[in-house]
């Protein structure tokens, strides 16, 4: 599933960063990435968690940093008696750059670029995000540098989320027009049946050299990304529709429930 480019529109010139609060029945899914980072709080609800290529449960107090680019969204288990709520704050990290003392910053928005999950997040950083959009703007300013200090300082005990390779694949295929040419078009038609001579005629490529090209340009087979960008787009469709398992195998391109069974192991 191809994650959408997201421009984030601040609600005045006088802002830097945009902070608002979800109170809903359920999370819309919407598989997006964007230039800022975002800090997210789960403060109700339950569901599936998705960073670049890691799938994951969250609860309340689900601590989320995104680093910039990377594609994310958060779907939640919906029926009749629950409801979600988060704290989101989505800032680009050159707000801080004229200041020396925010420096230590740096090297928590490196990791970022993976996601971070801060599993035991204190209770001061609980309470500042969870009164954060109750405060003036200066005093938001003020709250974010002081989270951001304190997670800089537990990023240590944070759990890195996506894979490299996969970060290193979709930042190649958005800045070059080849290798986005072809990872477009393969997850534009993971329903077809493809294989690596038609994607070989379509690059204009003889077979071998389109291998050895997508293996050094993707870090992955072309069997290998198929299977996992298939295996990946069932798992939204499984957590965002009440599709039978069956059809959506079919869906993404499996031949057969077995080979999806096999492959999804």
């Amino acid at each position: 599933m191809k994650p959408r480019l997201e421009t984030l529109s601040l609600p005045s010139k006088q802002q830097s960063f945009n902070a608002f609060s979800i109170h809903a029945d359920s999370f819309e899914p919407y598989w997006h990435y964007h230039p800022e980072l975002e800090l997210t709080l789960i403060t109700e609800g339950q569901g599936t968690r998705f960073v670049g290529d890691n799938i994951s449960p969250f609860g309340d107090n689900d601590l989320v940093l995104v680093g910039e680019n990377l594609p994310h969204h958060w779907v939640s288990i919906t029926n009749e008696n629950t409801s979600v709520g988060a704290v989101v704050i989505q800032f680009p990290k050159s707000i801080f750059e004229a200041f020396p003392e925010c420096d230590p910053f740096k090297l928590l928005f490196n990791k970022t670029l993976q996601g971070l999950h801060f599993t035991k997040p204190s209770q001061a950083i609980i309470k500042k995000m969870t009164v954060f959009n109750s405060l003036d703007k200066p005093s938001q300013l003020s709250a974010l540098i002081s989270i951001l200090h304190e997670l800089s300082l537990e990023s240590s005990k944070s759990v890195v989320l996506s894979s490299k390779i996969y970060r290193q694949n979709f930042r190649e295929s958005k800045y070059d027009s080849k290798v986005s040419k072809c990872t477009s078009y393969i997850l534009e038609h993971l329903n077809d049946s493809l294989n690596v001579s038609m994607m070989a005629e379509k690059m204009h490529m003889t077979p071998p050299s389109f291998c050895r090209w997508f293996k050094k340009h993707i870090g992955l087979s072309f069997v290998t990304f198929l299977n996992k960008s298939r295996v990946e787009s069932a798992c939204h469709y499984l957590a965002t529709t009440d599709a039978p398992i069956q059809d959506i195998a079919f869906m993404v391109g499996f031949e057969s429930l077995s080979h999806f069974n096999r492959t999804f192991k």
